[in-house]
């Protein structure tokens, strides 16, 4: 069973093929929005894997300056700011997606539309998906960078407890609902160092025009965002409107998922976010919605997506392949080989929320 690329005279080019694949599928999933390769981007793109050998890559993750302003006749030399830098490793692996369909020649005579194609469509979509999956599962890890800071349960933050499943049972449904207050809540969280947290979160730049714009992002599970558009008055509120130089054709500021923003927070709902049944209070699904900043998560490639065919059957059955080398993870300081302080989330606070369906 030979395995080759896909030949030009089954009516597509492979170098042409690939690349309109993996253009396709980065552009419509439903985190390409956050992407960039600067350290500014809520998800940064790392490709130096895909410049020589290796399965690791390393990622410097930066503070802000600390100190460092100095005035009047005060000397510069000896009262310098000071930047933290830690850095973070992750590995990457294959990942692939396939399909296969038989006796093709019989069945493109039965149908209209062209079986390859639609294959290769199918292909394209059970990328994207993927691809949408693994970033929200790295970003929802609890496994690593678990402080207090970097959490929110419910309405209250004494909900906490160091044990992940005994919080997540201090939500109920009627005061843990998503609300603006509890938002306000996330951008104090990011902004002022509490609960064992050592670092601000950084906000994600937006460059409008020739300004730029620094903006938090909140990802809601669709029914937390129905309990927050619905169920809580303060949402009508006007102080709910973008500013008035939101350029209204950015991704950013339009589609169905965006809800709009509220102090300096993005806000989005999506299916997509993580739904645990029955975690709250014993008998209540718990959604796990994601604050982000700044390098919030990385994305990197030891290689793009390659296309591959394998014929069997004396031509009649075709399977196709989708092949990435990567890694996707959620940053986590590595401050405990620094400084001893314990590991903590770079750019996401993880908050809690009740989430039944629908009645």
């Amino acid at each position: 069973m030979a395995l080759r690329e896909i030949l030009t005279s089954q009516g597509v080019v492979p170098e042409q093929w690939e690349a309109s694949v993996n253009e396709e599928y980065l552009r419509d999933q439903f985190w390409s929005r956050w992407m960039g390769t600067s350290d500014n981007a809520l998800i940064q793109l790392n490709e130096d894997l895909g410049k020589g050998p290796g399965d690791a890559i390393n990622t410097s993750i930066r503070s802000q300056i600390s100190g460092g302003v100095i005035t009047g006749n005060v000397k510069t030399t000896g009262n310098e700011g000071s930047m933290q830098f830690y850095n973070f490793r992750m590995t990457v692996d294959d990942d692939k997606v396939a399909v296969k369909y038989e006796n093709i020649p019989l069945s493109q005579q039965r149908v209209a539309f062209g079986i390859i194609e639609s294959m290769r469509s199918g292909l394209k979509d059970k990328r994207q998906l993927r691809h949408d999956d693994r970033i929200t599962a790295a970003l929802s890890d609890v496994s690593i960078g678990r402080v207090r800071g970097r959490y929110q349960y419910g309405k209250l933050d004494s909900n906490w407890n160091a044990t992940h499943a005994t919080a997540l049972g201090n939500i109920d449904n009627i005061d843990d609902k998503v609300t603006i207050d509890t938002i306000g809540k996330l951008t104090r969280k990011a902004e002022i160092l509490g609960g064992n947290a050592t670092a601000k979160i950084r906000p994600y730049k937006v460059m409008v025009g020739d300004g730029i714009q620094r903006w938090y992002v909140l990802v809601l599970h669709t029914y937390c965002a129905r309990d927050l558009t619905k169920d809580d008055p303060a949402w009508k509120n006007p102080m709910l409107l973008l500013p008035a130089m939101a350029p209204q054709n950015s991704p950013l500021y339009t589609g169905s998922s965006f809800l709009g923003g509220y102090e300096g927070v993005l806000i989005y709902r999506w299916e997509g976010i993580q739904v645990l049944p029955d975690a709250g209070d014993g008998s209540i699904d718990v959604a796990h919605n994601l604050f982000m900043g700044a390098q919030a998560a990385v994305v990197a490639w030891a290689q793009h997506g390659k296309i591959a065919e394998e014929v069997s059957n004396y031509g009649k059955d075709l399977g196709l392949e989708h092949h990435e080398i990567n890694g996707i993870s959620k940053v986590v300081y590595d401050r405990n080989a620094e400084d001893g302080s314990t590991n903590e989330d770079n750019a996401v606070i993880h908050y809690f929320a009740a989430a039944e369906p629908d009645a």
